[in-house]
């Protein structure tokens, strides 16, 4: 049900136009270890698309999946999310994953204070 205009007449739908924020997903196998990173920003705008991205590294077979989130300068509630599902999907599957954040900023922060570490290892990288 949408809802009405003051005359009777259905309500803008806001188009989906470009986001306005950009994240990039890259994927690295090497026989059964995925590394998987996000660049750029992720929020509500493109979390969608980029779990799509993500899921779609994750394939049977692999032992062991690395999300990279050192390049990441944002990430929401809608991205903090997608590491909940995602560690999810890699305990049901029985598949060892870890999210690798930078050592502290905002994106740390983040995700330490979402709890993400009792859905998936969080790990700062080696120096």
């Amino acid at each position: 049900m949408r809802p009405m205009g003051g005359d009777g007449s259905a309500a803008p739908v806001p188009e989906r136009g470009p986001a306005a924020t950009q994240a990039f997903v890259t994927i690295a196998r090497s026989d059964d270890v995925a590394l998987i990173k996000v660049t750029g920003e992720v929020d509500l705008a493109n979390a969608e698309t980029i779990e799509q991205e993500i899921l779609q590294g994750i394939r049977d077979g692999l032992s062991a999946v690395t999300l990279d989130l050192t390049g990441l300068r944002y990430i929401d509630s809608a991205g903090l999310w997608i590491l909940f599902r995602l560690g999810t999907s890699l305990t049901t599957a029985k598949i060892a994953g870890e999210v690798v954040v930078p050592v502290d900023g905002p994106i740390r922060r983040m995700v330490d204070i979402a709890g993400v570490s009792a859905a998936i290892s969080v790990r700062v990288p080696r120096r």
